[in-house]
């Protein structure tokens, strides 16, 4: 019998992430007629990043998107627009079109999530370097088994594990 890893406490949810065709035309209508924002927009992988690594199903991806992330009480709205490259935003869009992708935990320790989940036959689709310095993103492929997408952030201690603030896409402590 194999040892199972500690289940993992995904408690609380920190972000909802919504995949789109189109950024502008997405944070324009919020904005207009919902009232949301401000709205913080960023190309990612960032230009001036060189560490950035991403991961698409295990293989190194060349994936980019355009985001935009505003607060809404004490969860984040992440909107993304696929740009280029093999992603599971683009998969998503193609298969499902517009429409809520994930919802996202932070941990301090990422490794054991992936252990655990593995163990339970959700593997990691798409993982890359967080826009902080020093964290990392994980979705797993988890739609079978609950709807839809769980992303997990390894947070840097010392902060919410939020997305940071930037401008002019640099990053902002």
């Amino acid at each position: 019998m194999s040892e199972q890893t500690a289940k993992p406490a995904l408690k609380p949810c920190v972000q909802v992430g919504v995949v789109v065709k189109d950024l502008d035309r997405t944070i324009r209508a919020l904005s207009e007629i919902f009232g949301l924002g401000p709205f913080r927009t960023i190309t990612y992988p960032p230009a001036d990043r060189k560490d950035i690594q991403r991961f698409y199903y295990g293989k190194p991806g060349n994936f980019s998107a355009r985001m935009a992330f505003t607060d809404l009480g004490s969860i984040e709205l992440e909107i993304i627009q696929p740009l280029a490259g093999e992603s599971i935003w683009a998969d998503f869009l193609r298969e499902h079109g517009e429409g809520i992708h994930h919802i996202r935990f932070n941990v301090y320790d990422l490794d054991p999530v992936i252990q655990h989940l593995a163990q339970n036959g959700i593997g990691v689709g798409q993982m890359g370097s967080g826009l902080r310095p020093g964290t990392t993103w994980a979705n797993f492929d988890s739609q079978d088994k609950v709807g839809f997408i769980i992303e997990v952030m390894k947070a840097v201690p010392g902060t919410d594990g939020r997305t940071p603030n930037f401008v002019d896409g640099k990053v902002q402590e």
